[in-house]
C-alpha cells in the first residue's frame, strides 16, 4: 500500500507539528495537478489566465460543516452561556445591562475564534495548542462571569481584560501562522497583516482597560467599543481581498448552530421552570398548561422562523458577512426573549398563587363582618377574624411550603399578633383607627407574598431589598422586578422578531413583493410587540400586572409568530421555487465547462 493511501484513508495520520491551512503542503502552487485533483476535477484544465489568478491566491481547504473541534468549543459557548444565566439573574435595570455587556464579550470571543477556524482551520499540534487557549479563555470568563457587572467591580473587569488580551494574542499569532504559509503569494500579506496586527492592537488596548479599570468606572464601555471594532475590520478585510473571504466556507452553519443553541438553552431554562411548578404542586391548572404551552411553542415558532428562511447557498460575500454580524443583535435579544419566557412560566404560577390567597382572605374577612351582629363582643369579633386570617395562611403554607419556614412562621405570628392587638384597640375605642388595622393586615399579605415569590426565585435586587422599610416595601421591590422581565421580553420579542425580517431580506437573491410583504409583517407585528411595554408605564403599573397576572403573554406572542410564518408561507405559494433563486456558488476563477484534456 502506497504512503497516499494512508493519508487519503480512513486511518489516522501522524500529527504533524505545524499544519499548513493549504489544500496542498507542497503542490499549493501546481493548480493544475494538486488542486484541482482535491476539488475533484481532475479532468478539467484550466486556462491561463486562471493559472495566474491561482499563482496569486492560495487555495485554502475547505470544510462544508463543523468540525469536530469547532464544535467542541461550542459547548464551552453554550455552558459559560447557560451558567451566567443561572447565577446572574435580571433583577434590576444595572443587571439587565450587566447580563447584556457580558453576552457581548462572549459572543463576540466566540465569534471572532469561529471566523479564524472556518477559513484556516488545519490539524497540527499547533493548532490543537491554540485551540486549548481558547478553551482556557471560556473558562476565564466562565470565572470572571458571576461577579462581572459594568460598575463597581475594577477587580473582576481587570480580571475579564486580561483574559481577553490572551484570546487576541493567541488569534494574532494564528493570522501570523497563516501569513507564513501563504508568503510567497503576493496579494495575501496585506490582509492576514492586517487583521493579525488589529488582534494585537486590540490585545494592547485590552491590557490598557486591565489599568484603566481601577482608575474609572466607565472603562467596561471600551470591551464594547473594542470588540465591536475586531468584528468590523475582519469583515471589512475579507470584504476587499478574496484570499480572506468568506465564500465557500461554512459561516452560514456556525451561525445557524449558534441560534440552535441559544434555543436550546431556551428550551432548558422554561424546563426549569416547570420543575419548580412541579415540585410545588400535584397538579396543573389550565393557566399554567396554557403559559407552558405558549412558551415551547414560541420556541419552536422561532426555530420555523430562523430555519425557513435560512439560504444556505452562498448570497452575496458582503452580504453574507453583513448578515453575520446581524446575528449579534439578533442573539442578544433572543438571549432575553426566552429568558423572559422562563420568568413568565414561573410568574404566572406566583401569580395564580397570590391571587388564590387574596380571594381566600377577602371571602374569609367579609364572611367575618358579615356574622357581625350587635351583641358580639370586641374580643369575639376580633378572634374570629384573627381565625379567618390564620386559616388563609395556613391554607396556602400547607399547599406551598415556604423556603425557611421556620423563621416565616415565627414572622407571621408576630405580625398577626399586632394585628389582634390593633383591631382590638380600634374596635373597643370610641373612634376607631381603621389605618393601623389596614397596614397590619398589608404587612402579613406582603409577607406570605414574599414568601411565595422567594419558593419559586423571584427575589428583588439586593440594594432594593436592604432598603426595604417593611415587607410591603419588600414585595414593591420584587414586583418591580417583575414588572422589569415584563418590559424587556416583549422588547426581546418584538425586535427578535424585526431583525429575524432583516435577515431574511439580506439573504435572498432577488426581490419580490413576497419578500417585502413578508418583511413588513414582521417589523408591522416586532414593532407591536415592542410597543406591549408600554403598559408598564401607566401608574402603578395597573396594565402590565393585569395582563402579566394571567396566562395571556406567552400565547399571545405564540400566536403573533403563528401570523407571521402563515404570511411566509402564503406569501411564497405565488413565487418561483426558492431554488431557481439562490445562488449556485462555482469560484469566480474556474470555468464552468473547461474543455478535456
Amino acid at each position: 500500500m502506497h504512503e497516499s493511501d494512508h493519508e487519503t484513508g480512513s486511518a489516522p495520520t501522524r500529527l504533524k507539528l505545524v499544519g499548513s491551512p493549504l489544500v496542498s503542503n507542497k503542490g499549493a502552487r501546481k493548480p493544475e495537478s494538486a488542486a484541482s485533483s482535491e476539488l475533484g476535477h481532475s479532468h478539467q484544465r484550466l486556462d491561463q489566465a486562471d493559472s495566474t489568478l491561482l499563482e496569486e491566491l492560495p487555495i485554502f481547504q475547505r470544510h462544508n460543516e463543523s468540525t469536530a473541534i469547532e464544535l467542541f468549543y461550542d459547548l464551552f459557548f453554550v455552558a459559560n452561556l447557560a451558567t451566567f444565566s443561572n447565577i446572574h439573574e435580571i433583577q434590576s435595570v444595572s443587571t439587565l445591562t450587566s447580563y447584556i455587556g457580558f453576552f457581548c464579550v462572549l459572543w463576540f470571543t466566540w465569534c471572532l475564534t469561529s471566523m479564524h477556524d472556518i477559513r484556516f482551520v488545519s490539524d497540527s499540534l499547533s493548532s490543537r495548542i491554540a485551540k486549548g487557549a481558547h478553551l482556557g479563555v471560556m473558562v476565564g470568563l466562565a470565572v470572571a462571569g458571576p461577579k462581572y457587572a459594568s460598575e463597581g467591580h475594577p477587580a473582576e473587569l481587570r480580571v475579564l481584560a486580561l483574559i481577553l488580551m490572551v484570546s487576541r494574542i493567541v488569534l494574532a499569532l494564528q493570522y501570523l501562522l497563516v501569513l507564513f504559509h501563504v508568503r510567497t503569494y503576493k496579494n495575501s500579506k496585506l490582509p492576514l497583516g492586517l487583521i493579525a496586527g488589529f488582534s494585537l492592537a486590540a490585545a494592547f488596548i485590552y491590557l490598557g482597560v486591565s489599568f484603566a479599570s481601577t482608575e474609572t468606572d466607565h472603562a467596561y464601555r471600551a470591551l464594547y467599543v473594542v470588540a465591536v471594532a475586531e468584528m468590523v475590520v475582519n469583515i471589512g478585510v475579507a470584504s476587499q481581498w478574496r484570499v480572506v473571504s468568506f465564500k465557500g466556507t461554512h459561516l452560514i452553519e456556525r451561525m445557524s448552530l449558534l441560534t440552535l443553541y441559544i434555543l436550546g438553552e431556551g428550551v432548558i431554562d422554561v424546563l426549569k421552570s416547570v420543575t419548580k411548578i412541579s415540585q410545588a404542586q400535584d397538579y396543573w391548572t389550565a393557566g399554567n398548561i396554557g403559559t407552558l404551552l405558549g412558551a415551547i411553542l414560541t420556541i419552536y415558532l422561532f426555530y420555523m422562523l430562523y430555519f425557513d428562511t435560512l439560504n444556505r447557498h452562498h448570497f452575496g460575500s458582503i452580504r453574507q458577512q453583513i448578515w453575520s454580524f446581524l446575528h449579534f443583535p439578533f442573539h442578544a435579544a433572543l438571549v432575553l426573549c426566552v429568558s423572559g419566557m422562563a420568568q413568565f412560566v414561573t410568574w404566572q404560577k406566583i401569580a395564580e398563587v397570590l391571587q388564590n390567597f387574596s380571594s381566600e382572605m377577602n371571602n374569609r374577612v367579609e364572611d367575618v363582618i358579615d356574622r357581625i351582629t350587635s351583641n358580639d363582643s370586641a374580643e369575639a369579633v376580633t378572634d374570629r377574624f384573627i381565625s379567618e386570617v390564620q386559616l388563609a395562611i395556613n391554607h396556602t403554607f400547607t399547599a406551598y411550603p415556604p423556603e425557611d419556614a421556620f423563621e416565616t412562621n415565627e414572622t407571621i405570628k408576630e405580625l398577626v399578633e399586632t394585628l389582634k392587638e390593633k383591631l382590638l384597640d380600634s374596635i373597643s375605642s370610641a373612634t376607631p383607627n381603621l389605618d393601623d388595622v389596614e397596614h397590619a393586615i398589608v404587612e402579613i399579605t406582603s409577607k406570605v407574598f414574599t414568601s411565595i415569590m422567594s419558593k419559586y426565585g423571584l427575589e428583588a435586587p439586593e440594594e432594593s431589598a436592604e432598603g426595604a422599610e417593611d415587607f410591603y416595601g419588600d414585595l414593591n421591590a420584587r414586583i418591580h422586578a417583575a414588572i422589569l422581565f415584563f418590559e424587556y421580553f416583549f422588547i426581546a420579542a418584538g425586535f427578535s422578531l424585526i431583525i429575524l425580517g432583516i435577515l431574511g431580506l439580506v439573504n435572498v437573491r432577488k426581490y419580490t413583493l413576497g419578500s417585502w410583504l413578508r418583511f413588513a409583517t414582521h417589523f408591522l407585528f416586532g414593532t407591536g410587540l415592542c410597543l406591549v411595554c408600554l403598559l408598564a408605564t401607566r401608574p402603578d403599573n395597573d396594565w402590565a400586572s393585569a395582563l402579566a397576572g394571567t396566562a395571556w403573554p406567552l400565547p399571545m406572542v405564540a400566536l403573533v409568530l403563528l401570523i407571521v410564518i402563515s404570511v411566509h408561507h402564503l406569501s411564497r405559494r405565488r413565487e418561483k421555487s426558492v431554488e431557481s433563486q439562490k445562488y449556485q456558488f462555482l469560484p469566480r476563477w474556474r470555468k464552468t465547462e473547461a474543455p478535456a484534456v
